[in-house]
């Protein structure tokens, strides 16, 4: 097989892996919220989240790392894999012991710690199954990992579907985590086993002395982001209690939901604008602009109709339970434009070699959301939360802006802005005379209006097409 063709199906089959398990998971959201409620949906968030701060430091980085060196020397997999395996072990009994001392210390529920201990188990197997998961990417056999990727989560979300309508509740959830991530595990591992490493128990410290500088950098960018997308969450629910947490996560789910599109075009440029960066910088400058008009041109119709339309939304999705959470989607709603351009700006800075910039950047941003929080939720709620991840998101935004800037060209963002402007304005007169419609037509109307619109004003032009396709080609040679 041609490398061209070995990509674009690696590519392809992480891309719809990526997408069934968003699908997936909003999905498994909706019915908990409607079913269980919104105290449910409060702590199922709350645990995720909670969780997922500690089961980070399972990782440390070792994952990309082991992709990153398997992939240049295969002789070094069965090392990686084996020493990987019973440090993680090791690991996972330091963080479990984490878990259970510090929600004990904050004096939740006995519900609420025991849905935490489940989620933790469930997080601690899934972490596990990475680790055979990176072995595929790192053989650049990534249509394994999409398999059992997407088998696992259709097997997982169906089962607690069933057990959400048998009338069962978190526990029960949680359990069906654990029986359905040993399975994930299981697989992975025979599958890995049998095709490409016959791991073995070995801990080599000094393979950790080795590479835990070469890790650690790449957990860092992880962990902050995962600071500043679920922090808000945790300290919501110690402020104000599940209900709350459950309004705010009903409209910020469909908002995280949507990372799936940026993140699938940016995967598909970044090796474009790597090319460039060596080849190029003028093209990187062209590739640069266009691309950021276009996730402008898709950002901002979405953002705005997800604002003027989040009580239609909110109602058809969750119900008359979830009113509350209007107010926080109609907020929460920028934040689908900001996360399709930073997300974009983190791949062409990921392409000009800016990890550390880019780590950062993503720690200040962190710390912002945290002080925001801290300082707006226990007088505004989730409504302080909302724009507090709105906030914060601008400044990792403007950072990652500032810092491509500095290195590759100031975007005139004011001239990119002014087309889609206007047809978004024709588009916003269209929902306000036309809300009496049914949500389903009027959002696929105003999508016409509004791309109508921006093609006759030719806010679309024929270079853009012109650039796609030399950008398939170059992808090609």
């Amino acid at each position: 097989m041609s490398d061209v063709k070995r990509v674009a199906k690696n590519t392809f089959a992480l891309f719809i892996a990526q997408i069934i398990s968003s699908i997936l998971s909003v999905l498994l959201g909706l019915f908990i919220a409607r079913d269980l409620g919104d105290v449910a949906l409060g702590k199922y968030s709350f645990a995720y989240s909670f969780v997922l701060f500690f089961t980070l430091f399972l990782d440390l980085g070792y994952n990309m790392l082991l992709v990153r060196e398997i992939a240049r020397d295969k002789s070094k997999a069965n090392k990686y894999v084996s020493n990987m395996l019973s440090f993680r072990a090791i690991s996972a009994l330091i963080i479990s012991l984490f878990v259970v001392v510090t929600i004990n210390l904050m004096g939740y529920p006995s519900d609420t710690k025991n849905v935490v201990y489940l989620f933790a188990l469930w997080l601690i197997i899934e972490s596990f199954s990475s680790i055979y998961k990176s072995t595929f990417r790192a053989f650049e056999r990534m249509e394994y990992e999409s398999e059992i990727t997407i088998l696992y989560n259709i097997i997982r979300v169906s089962l607690a579907l069933v057990v959400i309508i048998l009338g069962y509740g978190l526990v029960a959830i949680g359990l069906v985590f654990i029986f359905t991530s040993i399975f994930d595990f299981s697989l992975s591992t025979i599958v890995c086993e049998r095709r490409f490493v016959k791991s073995r128990t070995e801990l080599d410290f000094s393979f950790f002395k080795n590479t835990i500088k070469l890790a650690l950098p790449l957990i860092m960018i992880s962990f902050f982001k995962t600071v500043f997308v679920r922090a808000d969450t945790i300290l919501l629910s110690i402020f104000k209690g599940d209900e709350v947490v459950g309004w705010y996560n009903a409209a910020y789910s469909l908002v995280l939901g949507l990372h799936v599109i940026p993140a699938l075009i940016v995967t598909a440029i970044v090796p474009t604008m790597s090319y460039y960066y060596v080849a190029s910088r003028e093209k990187l400058k062209v590739v640069y602009e266009k691309y950021f008009r276009f996730l402008v041109m898709l950002g901002l119709p979405a953002a705005m109709g997800a604002t003027l339309l989040s009580d239609k939304i909110i109602l058809f999705l969750y119900g008359s339970e979830f009113t509350n959470s209007i107010i926080a989607l109609q907020i929460l709603s920028w934040d689908i434009l900001l996360l399709f351009l930073y997300t974009f700006l983190g791949g062409l800075l990921i392409s000009i070699d800016r990890q550390n910039e880019m780590a950062i950047a993503a720690l200040i941003t962190a710390v912002v959301n945290v002080i925001i929080n801290i300082i707006l939720i226990p007088y505004f709620s989730y409504v302080g939360a909302a724009i507090a991840t709105v906030s914060s998101e601008m400044v990792l935004f403007g950072i990652y802006f500032y810092i491509i800037s500095k290195h590759i060209y100031l975007l005139p963002i004011h001239k990119i802005l002014v087309k889609p402007f206007v047809a978004l304005v024709v588009m916003n007169l269209f929902i306000l005379f036309f809300n009496w419609l049914n949500l389903f037509v009027i959002v696929i109307l105003s999508v016409l209006v509004y791309f109508a619109t921006l093609f006759i004003i030719k806010g679309i032009s024929k270079d853009d097409v012109a650039l796609i396709r030399q950008i398939i080609k170059i992808r090609n040679r």
